[in-house]
């Protein structure tokens, strides 16, 4: 997971925009407002459209893919226990 932020300023095509934390293009403390935390961004996006319409995934965090990990177990293991 990731931890999203959502800018207070808008861009200069009017939306504002959603970066994760370790974006390079993260505005600073000041101008912006915490989401939560997400698996990727189009999650992110969808709780941030509840507050502002005119919300976007910044274009460095969109290429960002987060694939969640639920299992310890690999491709050729079973998950079913034995009997």
């Amino acid at each position: 997971m990731k931890f999203y932020y959502l800018s207070t300023e808008p861009n200069v095509e009017g939306e504002f925009e959603i970066h994760h934390r370790e974006c390079s293009k993260i505005p600073s403390l000041h101008k912006r407002f915490y989401l939560g935390p997400f698996n990727n961004g189009q999650e992110a996006l969808n709780q941030a459209r509840v507050s502002e319409s005119k919300s976007t995934i910044c274009s460095t965090c969109q290429n960002v893919a987060m694939v969640p990990k639920f299992s310890h177990f690999s491709d050729t293991e079973s998950i079913h226990p034995n009997p």
